[in-house]
C-alpha cells in the first residue's frame, strides 16, 4: 500500500442542506480520500487527520483546496445544479475488486439506478452480485461515487451504509431536478 495516501490528511465536517446528517470529508495532496455520513463513520486507526473547520480551510494548501472544491460541488449537487463531480479522488484504498466496483459506480448516470446484479454484469462477474453489494457498502466516497444509485433487482431500495432514509432522499434529489 502507498503510504502517501495517508499523509498529510486534512478533514472537515460538512452539513448538507435538506435536513441530511453531517458528512466527514478527508483529503490529502492526492485527492479526496473519504466522504462519509457522520453517524456511521469511524476514522481508521492508521489515519492521522488534522481536523479543521470549513472557515479555516485555505486554497493555498492542496488538500484543503480539494476540500473546498468538494464542499462547493456538494452545495451545487444539493441545489440541483451539478450532476457530475470532478474533484480529484484518492482511491488507493480497498481491494482490486472493490476498486473495480467503485469505478463502475461512477458510470451510472445521474438520475438513474441499476441493480446489484446489473453492477456485477458490468464488471464482468455476473454471479458476484453479493460481493458487489458488499463492495458498494465499503465505498469510501459517498455521493461522488454514487453507490446510492444501486437498488435491489426486485426494484426495492436495497441497502445503504448511510441509512435508507438518506438513500431515498438522494434518489429523490436526482429524480426531482432535470
Amino acid at each position: 500500500m502507498n503510504d502517501d495516501i495517508f499523509a498529510p490528511m486534512v478533514g472537515v465536517q460538512y452539513t448538507p442542506p435538506l435536513s441530511l446528517p453531517m458528512l466527514r470529508l478527508v483529503a490529502n495532496q492526492n485527492g479526496l480520500t473519504c466522504l462519509a455520513w457522520q453517524p456511521n463513520w469511524q476514522q481508521p486507526s492508521d489515519w492521522q487527520v488534522h481536523w479543521q473547520s470549513a472557515s479555516e480551510l485555505s486554497s493555498q494548501d492542496v488538500a484543503q483546496h480539494i476540500l473546498l472544491q468538494t464542499i462547493s460541488q456538494l452545495n451545487e449537487y444539493f441545489a440541483g445544479q451539478r450532476q457530475q463531480f470532478d474533484v480529484p479522488l484518492n482511491l488507493q484504498v480497498g481491494t482490486v475488486f472493490q476498486q473495480t466496483v467503485w469505478q463502475a459506480l461512477c458510470d451510472i448516470p445521474y438520475g438513474q439506478t441499476i441493480s446489484y446484479a446489473r453492477l456485477a454484469q458490468l464488471i464482468g462477474k455476473p454471479t458476484a452480485y453479493r460481493a458487489c453489494a458488499n463492495a458498494n457498502g465499503k465505498n469510501p466516497i459517498s455521493i461522488i461515487i454514487p453507490c446510492h444509485r444501486v437498488i435491489a433487482s426486485d426494484g426495492g431500495i436495497g441497502g445503504y451504509t448511510g441509512g435508507l432514509d438518506i438513500k431515498q432522499k438522494l434518489l429523490q434529489i436526482e429524480c426531482s431536478f432535470p
